[in-house]
């Protein structure tokens, strides 16, 4: 077991840490959604250790608190009769030492807690951030690669249609693997201007990816499966994902905010 000191180390150690995860910008990790996920780690194991050491400290003064309420039940009788003042003086370093022990107990479990319910109020802020920016569980691309945002520009090639552009580009090396951003179906189709395309439908939408060179596993799918690889088919120029993000099958918008945030800037 380990002793209220270690206890109170042990907070202070989770007060440091708290502070430093407070402080210290998730970007630090290669993407602003690899810190969060980072961060919401450390919380979650930091709470089960502060758990764990409020029960072993919990266990350690209910022991010391009966060892001395079974030492006051025993020391009446033969002890009392003969040295009256000794039994006075045991008796009350008894009870000192069991009240003492009592407010201990107290005064750490209640310490425990309020840094427990802290974290805890940290953990729901991280998956709040996670719920909203936090869509793309992963980076599409596993690899070198530079995002442009250039959704919504007027697109004017060669034997193309002008046309709005309804995606991000994301530039990688041919052959670079493209992966499900999120747990969904993936499902191939090809096109005069899309080349080999990958659509992969979740809860909150679907991300269509164009131009790849081939394709990789299709089906249902984990986030960071490889669904198929960096290409230059169809309309393209150069090698590129081309990645539409549709909200719940609607529309497309504007995926750089959550590419950033799971691919880094």
């Amino acid at each position: 077991m380990r002793s209220p000191r270690s206890l109170r180390g042990a907070i202070t150690a989770v007060t440091v840490v708290t502070i430093m995860l407070g402080a210290m910008a998730p970007a630090t990790a290669r993407s602003v959604l690899e810190g969060y996920l980072a961060e919401r780690a450390t919380v979650g194991k930091t709470i089960a250790e502060l758990r764990e050491r409020r029960a072993d400290t919990a266990a350690e003064l209910r022991t010391l608190i009966a060892r001395s309420t079974k030492q006051l039940r025993a020391i009446p009788g033969p002890v009392a009769a003969a040295n009256p003042e000794r039994f006075t003086h045991i008796r009350r370093d008894l009870l000192q030492q069991r009240r003492d022990a009592g407010r201990r107990l107290v005064r750490s479990s209640r310490t425990v807690l309020q840094r427990i319910e802290a974290l805890q109020t940290r953990r729901r802020s991280i998956d709040a951030w996670l719920a909203t920016w936090g869509i793309f569980e992963t980076c599409p691309i596993r690899g070198w690669n530079s995002i442009a945002d250039n959704f919504g520009i007027t697109v004017r090639l060669p034997d193309v249609p002008v046309h709005r552009h309804m995606g991000n580009d994301i530039l990688a090396y041919a052959g670079t693997p493209i992966v499900a951003p999120f747990d969904g179906y993936a499902s191939s189709s090809s096109s005069q201007y899309g080349g080999l395309e990958v659509r992969v439908t979740g809860p909150r939408g679907y991300v269509y990816n164009a131009h790849l060179s081939s394709f990789g596993t299709l089906g249902y799918v984990r986030a960071g499966t490889v669904i198929g690889y960096v290409g230059a088919t169809g309309d393209a120029t150069t090698a590129h994902d081309h990645l539409e993000w549709h909200p719940y099958g609607g529309g497309a918008v504007d995926p750089y905010t959550y590419l950033s945030v799971s691919c880094g800037s």
